[in-house]
C-alpha cells in the first residue's frame, strides 16, 4: 500500500505577487531565499539585515534583530507600506565556537539572535496575519536543532529552541489559516562554513550551494511542508537518534575527538 505524505499545514505558500520579509538577506541562505522568491514572482521581497544588500528591487533596512524596540519599529513601517505580510523569513543567525560555560553575556547574545528573533517577530505581525485570515513564517533552524552541534554549545542550544517554537508556532496557530516551516540543513556553503575544511562536521555529508537550499525549501512550502531538511540523510539521523538515544551519544562522542577534541 502506498504512503500518503500528510503535512501539517493546511494550506500551500503561493510566493506569486506576496509581500515577503527576510531577515539576514544580504548574504547566504537568506540571500538565496530573495532570489528564489524573486523568481517565483513575489511582489516585493524586503531584506532586514545590519549589512547593505546589494540586491536590486528590494526594500532594505537596516537593523539588527537582537534589538525588538528597533525590530518593531521596521516591521510598523512595513505594515504601513504593504499592509500585510504574506511570508516572514525568520533567517538571521549566528554560529561560533564555543564552550557551554562560556560566560552568561556570550550566551545572551547568540541567545537574542538565534531565539528571541523569532518570538519578538511573531509577537509584532501574527495579529495581524490572523486578521487577514493568512500567513507564512519560515524560521530557519539547522539540522543541529534535530540532532545536535559538537563544538558549538551555543548553536545547538539555540537551534533546539528555534525547532521548539516552530513546533509550538504551528500547533498553536496552524488552525488559524497560519503556515509554518521550519528549515534544518546541514553543512550550506555561505560565509559561516567558509573557513571550515569540507564545512566541518556540518558538512560530513556533503555541502549544499545556498541557491540548492532556497530552491529546495520554496518547493516543500508550496506543498505545506512543515519540517524542510534538504539533506535527506537528516531524517534518517533523527530514526536512528529516537530510537536508541544513548547509542546516539556515544556516536557523537566520537564526532567530537574527530572535529573538535583531536588529542
Amino acid at each position: 500500500m502506498k504512503n500518503i505524505e500528510v503535512y501539517a499545514n493546511k494550506k500551500t505558500f503561493k510566493p506569486k505577487d506576496s509581500i515577503c520579509v527576510v531577515t539576514g538577506g544580504s548574504s547566504g541562505i537568506g540571500k538565496a531565499l530573495i532570489k528564489e522568491l524573486l523568481i517565483n514572482k513575489a511582489k516585493k521581497v524586503i531584506n532586514i539585515d545590519i549589512f547593505e544588500s546589494t540586491l536590486n528591487n528590494v526594500d532594505f533596512y537596516n537593523c539588527d534583530v537582537s534589538k525588538n524596540d528597533k525590530l518593531k519599529s521596521v516591521i510598523d513601517k512595513i505594515f504601513i507600506k504593504y499592509k500585510k505580510i504574506d511570508l516572514f523569513c525568520c533567517n538571521a543567525g549566528v554560529a561560533v565556537d564555543d564552550d557551554g560555560l562560556a560566560s552568561e553575556e556570550h550566551w545572551e547574545n547568540i541567545w537574542k539572535i538565534n531565539v528571541m528573533q523569532h518570538p519578538n517577530i511573531v509577537r509584532n505581525t501574527i495579529s495581524n496575519m490572523v486578521s487577514e485570515g493568512q500567513g507564512w513564517y519560515l524560521i530557519t533552524a539547522s539540522a543541529a536543532g534535530l540532532l545536535s552541534q559538537v563544538g558549538s554549545a551555543t548553536y545547538s542550544t539555540t537551534k533546539h529552541a528555534a525547532v521548539g517554537f516552530s513546533e509550538w508556532l504551528s500547533i498553536t496557530y496552524g488552525d488559524k489559516g497560519i503556515g509554518v516551516s521550519v528549515l534544518c540543513p546541514q553543512g550550506v556553503k555561505t560565509a559561516m562554513t567558509s573557513g571550515l575544511k569540507n564545512g566541518g562536521v556540518a558538512g560530513i555529508n556533503g555541502m549544499l550551494e545556498a541557491k540548492e537550499v532556497a530552491k529546495f525549501t520554496l518547493n516543500q512550502m508550496m506543498k505545506g511542508k512543515f519540517l524542510i531538511t534538504p539533506h535527506d540523510i537528516v531524517r534518517k539521523y533523527i530514526k536512528i537518534k529516537s530510537e536508541n538515544p544513548d547509542k546516539w551519544i556515544i556516536g557523537m562522542r566520537n564526532l567530537y575527538k574527530k572535529f573538535v577534541n583531536k588529542t
